[in-house]
């Protein structure tokens, strides 16, 4: 039975061999195993003893990283070191399907990181207050996670000069705005929510009209899943948890209030229903109508304004203003545009708020830019049996990093052989480049497509559709949705496994709208919170000699890709380090591991290339001098003759001397490749020798102190 730490020092790297590694390992709680330097976190659905104190300073003080248990720790100690030794910017990438334990572990990188570092007590309490806050307002139970990451974050921590924590930003991407008003069975809306009705006081409850702690008599939550959010802490357990947070982060007590007041006006309006009976002149439904003065109360609006806000809109015809009636199906629209609106930018508030308590602290470097570790915890790729435009934006977020990978590991592997002489073994990959252009290439892109056709004055979903197979009639990856027509949706055929889109109501999700007069009602609301969330933003004035920015169309679309591109331009910058996390069983139940389930995702997650890549080639390289310098002292023989050869010629003494098989390295033009672990052997030798070294030295000390 294979235990195999390393699946790169498997005798056989057939897809069989390395699965039932894997089963026989997670059967052994044994979660964590090497892929040469790629780590995969099997979520074992319990609780380890794995992460405590021992383990964290086992890691902290270890010589040598690769000869201690696979483990996340060594992750986080590795890129720690590389930032201290080589002085670079550090990336840490973790990726997996949802539910696969991406937030776990991205948690437990952080653990590490604290630890190590010894962050001031003030910015430790701060970093450590902003999990429950993201947690609470951005994770929601779903089929495959109890705790769902409905976002993507990088945490960026920031370090000094002496590798002390000295600041952190955090940025997010793409909240699923759509959870707020529409939740599917099974599954539950933001924790939030269930949090405040059972974790806050009966005095807290009167005052924000909340007569009912019962998710299910709030009809934004009772499509869902109405009870305890799993994974072993209650609502109540994390409201206590986000109060403290929050009070953490720096908001004052009049503006928790308001953040309360804008949650359950967002569950007010939710409750708010419109007469059926009248579908062109919303009215509200009079089961319902008691939902509003409570709505407006809480938003600090004037009572009355809602209701027509809600139900109407204003135009201007010639030079007067009057008011239209708006359709049921208008009208909710509306509410359901203000509650994704106010939802998404209480966020937004929310995250600023984090980043400025999170804010680098004063040193005395001045002027010197910190170092940086930054860790990716973003959407992992879905596929559901009803896939939309958000399933595109997550599973295209996923192919960026996906990119990211194969660039890391194969890319530019073979690239350094070429450039060095060596000779690469024809090492193969698949490359995702034809689809990442055929979702964002300029003009042809599907996502060009989504927002050309948002400008047009007529533009439509199934026109979008249409212009979309039209552009791409030729592709292999883009097809036709079985019992579909083209304007209907299309099917992609994305690194990890098809996905069918149906593209209803794209063009509204990219503009996002939200009514003018709406917008207007909550910018002079009496709430201060929600006040400045929606205040305009104010137009700085341009540098002289140049003009104003244009005020083109910018959807849901360009801000993510926008977002995207900013990250990928900084992990590009980085030293990258990669956790792929995988899941044992659809069911999240522990002790299950299900060889379909597992199957699936080591095909679709590169692993089994990497795999290859790690056992065929040569991972670790030193240029000639770093080599001679490092190791030279491990030479015996006549200094003065190897001194005075060229430094290639020093290597190849060298590696001959200290017996490294020919096998295990390959020298190149500048620089030694070596296959992986050997160059961690050579460096534990070095380590011995020096300790040897110093124990001599220390016995000559004290031996002229020592009695006769």
């Amino acid at each position: 039975m294979s235990m195999t730490e390393d699946l790169s020092q498997l005798d056989s790297i057939e897809a069989d061999i390395v699965l039932e590694t894997l089963k026989n390992r997670h059967q052994s709680d044994l979660i964590y195993t090497r892929n040469g330097s790629v780590l995969i976190a099997i979520n074992p659905y319990k609780r380890l003893p794995i992460y405590r104190d021992e383990e964290l300073q086992k890691y902290k003080a270890s010589l040598s990283l690769d000869r201690e248990p696979p483990h996340v720790f060594a992750v986080a100690a590795a890129a720690h070191r590389s930032m201290i030794s080589d002085g670079t910017n550090q990336a840490l990438i973790i990726s997996g399907e949802s539910g696969a334990g991406k937030t776990e572990t991205a948690s437990f990188l952080l653990q590490y990181l604290r630890f190590v570092t010894n962050a001031s007590n003030a910015l430790e309490n701060r970093i450590y207050a902003s999990s429950p806050l993201t947690e609470a307002f951005g994770c929601a139970k779903t089929l495959r996670n109890d705790n769902s990451s409905r976002f993507g974050k990088f945490l960026m921590l920031q370090f000094d000069q002496s590798a002390k924590i000295q600041g952190a930003v955090l940025s997010t991407y793409l909240l699923e705005k759509s959870r707020v008003s529409h939740v599917g069975p099974g599954e539950r809306s933001y924790h939030i929510f269930y949090c405040m009705l059972r974790g806050a006081t009966d005095a807290r409850l009167s005052a924000l009209k909340l007569s009912s702690r019962e998710p299910k008599d709030y009809k934004y939550l009772l499509a869902g899943e109405t009870g305890e959010p799993g994974g072993g802490r209650t609502d109540r357990e994390l409201f206590a948890e986000v109060e403290t947070a929050l009070g953490a982060q720096g908001f004052s007590a009049a503006y928790l209030d308001n953040v309360w007041q804008l949650l359950a006006g967002v569950m007010h309006l939710g409750s708010i229903s419109f007469d059926p009976s009248k579908p062109d002149a919303a009215s509200v439904l009079q089961s319902s109508a008691h939902a509003l003065p409570s709505c407006e109360a809480v938003l600090g609006l004037q009572p009355g304004v809602l209701l027509k806000a809600l139900c109407k809109r204003k135009l201007k015809v010639v030079k007067e203003w009057v008011e239209q009636d708006l359709s049921v199906a208008s009208a909710n629209d509306n509410r359901d545009a203000l509650s994704k609106a106010i939802y998404s930018r209480l966020f937004d508030r929310v995250i600023a708020q984090i980043n400025t308590a999170l804010a680098a602290e004063s040193s005395a470097d001045g002027d010197v830019t910190p170092r940086t570790i930054g860790i990716v915890d973003i959407f992992g790729f879905e596929v559901f049996v009803n896939n939309s435009l958000e399933q595109l934006c997550i599973n295209f977020a996923n192919e960026k990093l996906q990119a990211l990978f194969t660039r890391a590991v194969f890319k530019e592997t073979i690239e350094a052989y070429k450039q060095d002489g060596i000779d690469a073994a024809e090492i193969t990959f698949t490359d995702n480049a034809e689809l990442l252009k055929l979702i964002e290439a300029p003009q042809t892109g599907v996502l060009s497509i989504l927002s050309e056709e948002c400008l047009v004055p007529k533009g439509s979903d199934g026109a979008f559709c249409e212009k979309v197979h039209e552009k791409h009639a030729k592709s292999k990856l883009l097809t036709r949705v079985k019992g579909k027509s083209a304007s209907q949706g299309f099917g992609i055929a994305h690194f990890a496994g098809p996905v069918t889109y149906s593209t209803e109501n794209w063009l509204d999700k990219n503009k996002d709208p939200l009514s003018g007069d709406l917008e207007d009602l909550m910018r002079f609301s009496g709430n201060a919170l929600l006040a400045e969330i929606f205040a305009e933003p104010e137009a700085a004035a341009p540098a002289p000699g140049r003009k104003f920015k244009s005020t083109a169309f910018k959807g849901v679309i360009n801000t993510f890709q926008s977002q995207l591109k900013d990250l990928v331009s900084v992990l590009e910058q980085s030293s990258l380090h990669f956790v792929r996390c995988f899941k044992p069983n659809d069911k999240k139940v522990p002790d299950l591991c299900e060889t379909e389930v597992v199957a699936r995702q080591l095909h679709t997650s590169g692993v089994l290339d990497a795999l290859r890549v790690a056992r065929t080639g040569f991972p670790d390289r030193q240029p000639f001098a770093d080599f001679c310098g490092t190791f030279a002292a491990l030479y015996k023989g006549d200094r003065d003759v190897f001194d005075a050869k060229p430094e290639k010629e020093r290597c190849v003494l060298l590696l001959k001397q200290l017996e490294v098989p020919a096998d295990k390295y390959r020298v190149g033009k500048e620089r030694i490749f070596f296959a992986s672990g050997m160059l961690s052997l050579l460096r534990e030798k070095r380590v011995a020798l020096m300790a040897s070294v110093a124990i001599l030295l220390q016995a000559g000390a004290r031996g002229p102190l020592s009695p006769a």
